[in-house]
């Protein structure tokens, strides 16, 4: 008996991100602007004035996304940068997302690092909106909007459950 076929993963090169991410505007109409920053690098912005950065890592060949989150109050730094070890911890092995704080000026930051696979409009567009819903559920946890019962918390967003490819 023959065997049966099976679709086989192709990983996604820079080349292809760079077709795709001519793609990607039209695509997804929450988009408003993308600006390519270098052969390699895109700033992405959505409508709301949510923007991120979605580059390609030559030596994983995987795309890496960061987002800012914003400053937390600084009456609640020490709780909130508490919780983001614990976030990493919590997230490790379950999604490929870490927060860390930028050098520039303090924001928290959410990092992304995800393999395309296909090299297709839906599997870009899917990536995108698994991390802008991070994104959105991270930056209410940092703004102190949230609440542990909330359903757009830390709680909620920590346990998504996660394509970790």
């Amino acid at each position: 008996m023959p065997a049966i076929p099976t679709k086989r993963r192709v990983k996604v090169t820079l080349s292809d991100l760079q077709h795709l991410m001519h793609q990607i505007g039209p695509a997804m109409p929450e988009i408003s602007t993308i600006v390519q920053e270098s052969m390699d690098c895109w700033m992405v912005e959505f409508d709301e004035n949510v923007s991120l950065q979605l580059a390609w890592n030559e030596n994983s060949k995987r795309t890496l996304m960061t987002c800012a989150l914003g400053q937390p109050a600084e009456d609640e730094r020490e709780a909130i940068y508490a919780s983001l070890l614990m976030a990493n911890l919590q997230l490790t092995g379950v999604a490929n997302i870490k927060l860390a704080l930028s050098d520039i000026n303090n924001d928290v930051m959410l990092i992304g690092e995800y393999d395309l696979d296909y090299s297709s409009i839906d599997e870009l567009r899917r990536k995108l909106s698994e991390f802008l819903g991070f994104a959105g559920k991270f930056s209410l946890w940092v703004a102190g909007t949230f609440t542990q019962d909330s359903p757009t918390g830390f709680q909620s967003a920590a346990s998504m459950h996660v394509d970790s490819t």
